[in-house]
């Protein structure tokens, strides 16, 4: 789960705007994703972008050479607004949010569900068909496992949390006890 800021919400939405000029979502996704990429297979860059005592100018040239000619000239564009404003340390958080913006669009929502054990394809597929008829839109789920939940499921949807584990029950009830 991603923590927003409602300044990424708004270069999230600014970037989607301009997605939308080219009417091309998954490029940009696809572009963004290399950039991320880059970035986490270059510790130097790292460096370099966190880095408050190099200058904008520098920045701004080092993205150009990279990047130059292997993304969209308007991401590009963004990527530079977004050294200049000093927001690229939310990089990842704006490519979350444009992501889910666009699944939203798509009329498809990511669900984190989790379980204490992998479930078995069957019970998969009846969780994500119950889940789609109450959502009304297709699930992208992201199964993860946790065994200290003893029983039940949490769902994550954004910023939603459907919590129907046993240890949580237990918890709550102990709570309503020692009150």
């Amino acid at each position: 789960m991603i923590k927003t800021s409602v300044i990424s919400k708004n270069y999230a939405k600014a970037l989607l705007e301009a997605a939308q000029e080219s009417g091309d979502y998954s490029c940009y996704i696809n572009q963004l994703e290399e950039i991320t990429n880059v970035l986490k297979n270059s510790n130097d860059l790292q460096i370099v972008m966190a880095n408050s005592a190099i200058s904008t100018s520098k920045k701004i040239e080092i993205v150009d050479e990279i990047f130059g000619n292997k993304i969209d000239k308007k991401l590009l564009n963004f990527i530079k607004i977004l050294i200049e404003k000093n927001r690229f340390n939310e990089f990842d958080t704006i490519k979350e949010i444009y992501k889910e913006d666009v699944s939203k669009l798509s009329n498809k929502t990511k669900v984190e569900i989790t379980s204490p054990i992998d479930l078995d394809f069957e019970k998969k597929t009846a969780i994500l068909f119950k889940l789609e008829h109450k959502l009304n839109t297709e699930v992208i789920p992201i199964w993860n496992i946790d065994e200290s939940l003893i029983a039940g499921l949490i769902f994550k949807i954004g910023d939603c949390v459907i919590d129907t584990s046993v240890k949580t029950k237990l918890e709550n009830l102990s709570n309503e006890i020692n009150r």
